[in-house]
């Protein structure tokens, strides 16, 4: 890697939804490039990228892959990224450093809500994308019949730059269009062999080409004079302006391919060369200047201001932590210090390590377009950003999503909860789309992911990595309880038993306050009837009797108590007394305040295909929801709903059922409102039987 020409670097990413081969496809590109001497295979568990024992035991992609490889003298850093929602916070960090992307189908299947999430924020890039149909030996395979059931998601013209030759099993072969050649493949072949075309294919392969002319001379208004006057265009000329399609995004270039039997990939490694973006001439990136606080513009240059972004932590098991990130500019040795955005200081990076899947190796330089890692320095994290200490930066960081399914933690061996705490803030450090949520008011550790998937990883990952065993269930409600009507109540606590006894009385009004006011305590006594020092008191033992209220020992929320008249005992009296009377005196008159239980709303915001309205519509409705809007955003629809949380702790899981994974859904807390009386009533009864249980 060292001293190799920034020119003819490459650094793209692997992305779309899951099963689509994306893992396979790395597989060949190390393979025909000789990177690697054996094509390895998924279901033989010996892959480059899948190497970790979770995504061998599993057999998909749980983490994203740092991989590299060298094509007719060019150098491709490659980041192969896992294909589920679930894990879509991977897929975000790579989007943030590539500069190309190639996003592949499967041309039998729909379109996931991965992948439209993933055209999305390569669209807010503009990142320069080939689409790849990969799986073309399966059966029944419609190649331009796919190309258009996708085109929807796209607002440039998808263009087939290779065609299929054969169908199923007897898929052997493509057409590359643009040089108007067919290759055919033998089994153990790792590139193709120039062949005839019959007629048919000749003629499909001269339409397509003529399509494609025209659609790069459209790009350039002098080449697309030339071509309605008939005139003749160089190649030369056609191939500028098609490599500045492809980097402006006006043009989304298609192949046709089979990973599984390696037909095809020579063609698209060759058009990675020469189509997609080297490190220089990717779209202008901006940063912070942390010392002026200036907004300042990167200059790609090996001899600029360094620029490196931090997108993936991992725990390696033999040199500890490893924080891997990408060079936009400047070059970095070995043993020189620099700044980190994070803990904002300087840390000295004895080594720079190469990444080829789990394997590292040293290396003496690197300049911009390079993926690199640096190990054991604890302080970086995700989202940093490394430069020259004499004027650090700050790039711009990664959205990541909010998780949205939540699961209770506990230790499966009691004591244990200091080591989870510990064990899920190292796994946080390696996918910040995992949350850790200690609920005091549940009395709850709630740990959060994107999905059921996501967390039955994080639960194997406690074991794998930190010997850690966890129980998961549904997280308990934070249930609250209130009042509806006015009451007056009046207690008066007396005890004695020998020696000074214990007097206190309190006559207070409960009253009902709007949503959100909380709690207010007011005194309106006149003539002292109790004393000032006394009246503190009544408010602790008021404030201490809202920690549980008498329906279901809940906490009372928003209601306001007047307290207005009471009396004293000169030698009895005291604080404690008066604490005592206040809290009896409020759960008292709280029975006769018309109390209820408040449950907890969502505010929820569901994104789905118009075909599953009804069913996400009926859904909503018998989970006690309330739809608010419905709106149209491009391909899908938008349902806004409110819906008691007690409904929506597998809401991840019942989506993903109702729309085969194609749905997507965001959720926030919006307010407390009154929980049905039917379903109070069982949750008073049930809270009685764990009371008498502890008894």
């Amino acid at each position: 890697m060292a001293g190799s020409n920034t020119d003819n670097k490459r650094v793209i990413g692997l992305v779309s939804g899951n099963n689509t081969g994306k893992t396979t496809l790395a597989e060949c590109f190390l393979f025909d490039s000789g990177a690697i001497d054996r094509l390895g295979k998924i279901e033989t568990k010996n892959t480059v990228s899948d190497f970790s024992p979770l995504e061998t035991k599993r057999g998909f992609s749980i983490s994203s892959s740092i991989l590299n490889y060298q094509w007719k003298n060019h150098h491709i850093n490659l980041i192969d990224c896992p294909g589920y929602l679930d894990f879509i916070g991977q897929t975000l960090e790579a989007i943030q450093v590539i500069d190309g992307a190639l996003l592949l189908f499967d041309p039998k299947a729909s379109i996931q809500a991965v992948t439209e999430k993933i055209i999305e924020e390569l669209d807010k890039k503009s990142t320069p994308v080939f689409c790849i149909m990969n799986k073309m030996d399966q059966e029944n395979v419609d190649y331009l019949k796919a190309i258009e059931n996708i085109r929807k998601n796209f607002s440039v013209p998808l263009v087939p730059f290779t065609l299929p030759v054969g169908e199923g099993e007897n898929f052997n072969g493509i057409v590359d269009v643009l040089q108007k050649t067919a290759y055919s493949y033998k089994s153990d072949s790792k590139t193709g062999i120039k062949t005839d075309m019959d007629a048919k294919m000749k003629e499909l392969a001269d339409s397509k080409y003529n399509s494609l002319i025209e659609d790069i001379v459209e790009n350039d208004e002098s080449l697309l004079e030339k071509y309605l006057n008939g005139e003749e265009i160089d190649i030369k000329s056609i191939n500028e302006i098609l490599r500045k399609s492809v980097l402006n995004r006006s043009i989304i270039p298609v192949f046709a391919i089979s990973a599984g039997k390696n037909i095809g990939i020579d063609i698209l490694m060759d058009y990675i060369n020469t189509l997609l973006p080297s490190p220089f001439e990717i779209s202008k990136i901006t940063a912070n200047e942390i010392n002026s606080k200036n907004e300042v513009e990167i200059n790609f240059s090996n001899e600029g201001q360094l620029a490196a972004y931090v997108f993936k932590t991992m725990a390696d098991p033999f040199i500890g932590k490893l924080s891997v990130f990408r060079i936009f500019s400047g070059t970095m040795k070995p043993g020189n210090s620099y700044f980190v955005s994070g803990p904002k200081n300087s840390f000295k990076f004895a080594s720079l390590l190469k990444i080829q899947g789990k394997n590292q190796s040293e290396i003496q330089e690197a300049t911009a377009g390079d993926i690199i890692a640096v190990a054991k320095i604890t302080d970086i994290s995700n989202d940093n950003t490394i430069s020259n200490s004499d004027k650090p930066l700050e790039l711009g960081k990664v959205t990541y999503p909010e998780p949205i399914f939540p699961k209770a933690i506990m230790p499966a061996t009691k004591g244990d909860e200091e080591k989870i705490n510990n064990g899920i803030t190292r796994l946080i450090e390696e996918d910040p789309t995992i949350k850790l949520e200690n609920n005091l008011e549940v009395k709850q550790s709630i740990v959060w992911g994107m999905g059921e998937l996501h967390l039955a990883i994080v639960k194997e990952k406690l074991k794998e990595k930190f010997d850690i065993e966890v129980n998961m269930e549904t997280p308990k409600v934070a249930y609250k309880e209130t009042v509806r009507k006015a009451a007056k109540s009046e207690y008066k606590y007396k005890k004695q038993s020998g020696g000074r006894g214990q007097y206190g009385h309190v006559l207070i009004e409960i009253k009902p306050r709007a949503k959100g006011e909380g709690f207010k305590f007011e005194d309106t006594i006149f003539g002292g009837s109790i004393p000032k020092g006394y009246i503190p008191g009544v408010e602790k033992g008021i404030r201490e009797a809202l920690l549980a209220g008498i329906l279901g020992g809940f906490p009372v929320v928003d209601v306001g108590v007047n307290l207005y008249d009471g009396s004293y005992h000169t030698v009895d009296s005291s604080e404690m007394a008066f604490k005592i009377a206040a809290s009896m005196a409020f759960k008292k008159g709280m029975a006769d305040a018309s109390p209820v239980i408040l449950e907890p709303i969502m505010e929820f915001e569901i994104t789905v295909p118009e075909e599953y309205m009804g069913d996400i519509i009926g859904d909503i409705n018998s989970k006690r929801g309330k739809i608010i809007s419905i709106s149209a955003d491009k391909h899908n629809q938008v349902i806004k709903a409110m819906v008691p949380q007690s409904e929506t702790f597998n809401y991840a899981v019942d989506l993903k059922s109702m729309t085969q994974g194609r749905g997507i859904f965001s959720q926030k807390f919006s307010h407390y409102d009154d929980l049905p009386q039917n379903l109070a009533e069982s949750i008073i009864e049930e809270r009685k039987k764990q009371q008498e249980a502890h008894e």
